[in-house]
């Protein structure tokens, strides 16, 4: 490990091990964060299982970050980019060998973990887990997710009466939006109980069951025979796999008028490489991250047209910002109800998300596709 961190020349962080000893690597004179690490077996994970292994140490407390966690995350994707020595060729096969099998398979119900968890870290009036729109940085979450809901109902530029599918429709902030402002019928569609009765129950008292309803289904299996007006997907097309987008496309292009409106918003890759091991077991799993250019060619594929694009990946940067400030100002009471595993699972996402949106890992891109007239 020390012939690993030796290579690094960014700011000076040191590394605390069991033992009590402290070595320091990097430039700088004042220690920005100290890794704290507290047995052998917690350094052969962290050499043979790279993210997995340091997020499950994360977890259970083996490894503590004193200091900048965002620090030490950028580090992690600085040694990304490091090519491979002999020597850690030979620590990291070595390591693997010495260590127990991984764990069974812990993929978390990302979803249904309860709707109070998510109500103590999300904005109070839409309950958007996506990123909002900020058209300036001093902008409250609340707001922010009013203005992303705003530009999807003018991209998609509807009479009132019409009628739209929300795929992924999460807590109903975008469906009880367009209900409400605009008079459509919004069909919604998800894959959380918890999300699916807290949505039936604002319908409720909204008093917009003639325009809403809300269904627990498989977005890859939806096949109505009824024609819509749009189709809008909020961050959920990261969840279909990468072999299931074009049929996707196809799929949807068959639910839809022609000229009709296909609104996508989706995290996106930036740099070739896949969903990292651990946040594949605990945050996402089955997850792919698209590629914009992907995206558009696979709607092309399908029949529809480009019809208008944003990227506004420091807007992501802002709202899991915002996101962090409610986890950690409501630390006690999570851990108090969930763990504090549980809680460090979390802290490492977010902090974690907004690092690799800041060093331009992944980015976040807005799609107006369109299908001909005719």
């Amino acid at each position: 490990m020390d012939k690993v961190f030796s290579k690094f020349d960014g700011k000076k962080f040191a590394v605390r091990f069991w033992n009590g000893d402290e070595h320091y690597y990097g430039l700088g004179g004042s220690v920005q964060f100290t890794l704290i690490i507290s047995d052998t077996m917690t350094v052969k994970r962290l050499l043979a299982q790279g993210s997995i292994g340091f997020g499950e140490a994360y977890m259970d407390g083996r490894i503590k970050i004193e200091g900048n966690i965002e620090d030490y995350l950028r580090l992690r994707h600085k040694f990304k980019t490091k090519k491979y020595s002999l020597y850690l060729a030979i620590a990291t096969f070595l390591a693997s060998r010495t260590i127990p099998k991984d764990r069974k398979n812990q993929i978390a119900q990302h979803y249904d973990i309860g709707n109070s968890f998510f109500k103590m870290i999300l904005d109070n009036k839409t309950m958007s887990y996506s990123c909002g729109r900020y058209n300036n940085k001093s902008e409250s979450l609340e707001v922010s997710q009013e203005n992303k809901l705003k530009l999807v109902c003018e991209w998609l530029k509807l009479p009132q009466g019409a009628s739209i599918i929300d795929l992924g429709s999460g807590w109903g902030g975008l469906a009880v939006y367009a209900a409400s402002n605009f008079k459509w019928h919004v069909k919604g569609y998800t894959l959380s109980k918890a999300q699916l009765e807290y949505c039936l129950q604002l319908a409720k008292e909204k008093n917009l069951d003639n325009l809403l309803s809300f269904g627990y289904f498989n977005i890859l299996n939806i096949f109505p025979k009824f024609k819509f007006d749009g189709i809008v997907m909020i961050e959920s097309i990261e969840h279909l796999g990468q072999k299931n987008i074009l049929p996707f496309f196809k799929n949807v292009k068959e639910l839809l008028k022609p000229g009709s409106s296909f609104v996508i918003q989706s995290t996106v890759r930036q740099k070739i490489h896949s969903v990292d091991r651990w946040t594949l077991k605990y945050v996402f799993p089955g997850g792919y991250l698209p590629s914009k250019e992907e995206l558009i060619d696979f709607a092309n594929a399908a029949g529809f047209i480009v019809e208008g694009s944003i990227n506004d990946n420091q807007d992501y940067v802002y709202t899991v910002t915002e996101w962090i400030k409610n986890l950690e100002s409501n630390r006690e009471k999570i851990e108090g109800i969930y763990g504090e595993k549980f809680y460090r699972l979390w802290e490492l996402w977010m902090y974690g998300t907004k690092v690799s949106f800041e060093t331009g890992a992944i980015g976040l891109t807005r799609l107006h596709f369109k299908l001909p007239q005719n």
